[in-house]
């Protein structure tokens, strides 16, 4: 049981199944600071998960479908204002609600419920800190500044004018999802973008994955490493921690993997941005 899979930024994963076939998970590439790809170097979307409808899970959306014919997977919430905003047929959009469950010859993909984070204290918590690191290096980065070869750091004009027509649309977030994909050989692949509530408990314990990635961005490590812990996932992978640099994302993720630590015997894996890893019984970097 395994599948080839790499971290383009956000909670974007591109997954190639057993198949061949390729599953795109919130999809935000070519408007995103981090993503270490642009959108004509994904090899495949076949199939597009989307947790909620938020600016950084769907921007590239439109033009995937319109490379790669793609199914795309979304709340009903999101399905239409999606279609409008991307010009898509409605025969190519999957309309789900969590408790659903969709099935294709090579994916069954079951739905669950999940909650976003609360905003308020993530703003606040990044603002304090690209203030301490502004204070310390002496030298903050604009809007305009080139890192990461061609990637523009923070809101470019290209971003702002795409979240004034998704607002337009009235697309403003949809039901909350979580998602568990499973492969024709069974492999259980968890995708945990949601906050870490105690109330979700149940959510977590029922998904059984063997694979499960996990919001870490937003939520505290400690929790974070409870929720893995809670799913009895073999294997843990944290996600949507890396809006505040490389240092701070490695940190977020050696505090989440201690805390892990002490609860699980999982292997945790401190994911590196575009590189490919063969997952399943075991991590390997190709």
């Amino acid at each position: 049981m395994a599948v080839k899979m790499r971290w383009l930024g956000c909670v974007c994963f591109e997954i190639v199944l057993p198949s061949g076939k390729v599953l795109l998970v919130d999809p935000f590439i070519d408007y995103s600071a981090t993503a270490p790809i642009r959108c004509q170097e994904v090899t495949g979307a076949d199939y597009i998960a989307l947790t909620h409808g938020h600016y950084d899970h769907i921007t590239d959306v439109g033009s995937l479908v319109k490379r790669f014919r793609s199914k795309v997977i979304c709340s009903h919430q999101v399905a239409e204002p999606l279609a409008r905003l991307f010009s898509l047929n409605n025969a190519d959009i999957v309309r789900v609600t969590a408790g659903d469950t969709v099935t294709a010859s090579d994916l069954k993909v079951e739905v669950r419920k999940g909650e976003h984070i609360a905003l308020g204290p993530v703003r606040r918590a990044l603002s304090r800190q690209r203030s301490r690191e502004s204070s310390n290096t002496g030298n903050q980065a604009s809007a305009g500044q080139e890192t990461n070869g061609s990637k523009p750091t923070g809101v470019t004009a290209e971003l702002l004018e795409m979240r004034e027509r998704i607002r337009a649309v009235g697309l403003d977030g949809g039901e909350q999802l979580t998602f568990v994909f499973q492969t024709v050989d069974n492999l259980r692949i968890g995708m945990y973008c949601s906050g870490c509530y105690q109330h979700l408990s149940d959510e977590v314990r029922a998904i059984r994955p063997n694979i499960l990635c996990v919001q870490l961005g937003g939520n505290h490590p400690e929790q974070a490493a409870e929720i893995a812990a809670l799913s009895g996932a073999e294997i843990v992978i944290p996600m949507h921690h890396d809006s505040g640099g490389p240092e701070a994302t490695h940190r977020l993720a050696q505090e989440m993997s201690r805390h892990l630590a002490s609860r699980s015997s999982a292997r945790f894996l401190d994911i590196i941005h575009g590189k490919w890893y063969e997952i399943g019984v075991g991590v390997s970097p190709l």
